[in-house]
């Protein structure tokens, strides 16, 4: 799939984010990148790129004070490579796992851990 292509489900994907949730969104940006750089995986534990779908680098609202003004713009990366491969991995379809990453990445952003994550994603996995 091209990276235009790609771009465009995951355009699809952020605009099914309910409204109660972008409504709160501010000073974010999203973005495709190829894979994770080395640094990245260095950052999360994590040898293989494979291994990481998103990614989001910023200040969780929670943690924000009346100094972050003056901040550039948090980011939500999403790695088309690895999206791809996991999905020839599992079988899964695009539309579902970008949901699922995207929400995942913007819940880092509304200041969920990766702890808190890993139970909201068993819930999404029973409904499922």
């Amino acid at each position: 799939m091209t990276a235009a292509e790609f771009e465009k489900h995951v355009a699809r994907a952020i605009s099914a984010i309910p409204p109660q949730f972008i409504e709160r969104v501010d000073n974010l940006s999203f973005q495709v990148h190829p894979w994770a750089d080395e640094e990245t995986l260095q950052c999360v534990g994590l040898a293989d790129p494979r291994d990481l779908l998103g990614y989001y680098m910023g200040w969780p609202l929670p943690e924000r004070t009346h100094d972050y003004g003056s901040c550039p713009p948090d980011v939500i990366i999403i790695y088309q490579g690895a999206v791809e491969s996991y999905i020839e991995e599992t079988g899964q379809p695009l539309e579902k796992v970008l949901l699922e990453t995207v929400m995942h990445e913007l819940a880092h952003y509304f200041g969920f851990s990766e702890d808190e994550m890993a139970i909201v994603e068993r819930l999404w996995e029973q409904e499922s």
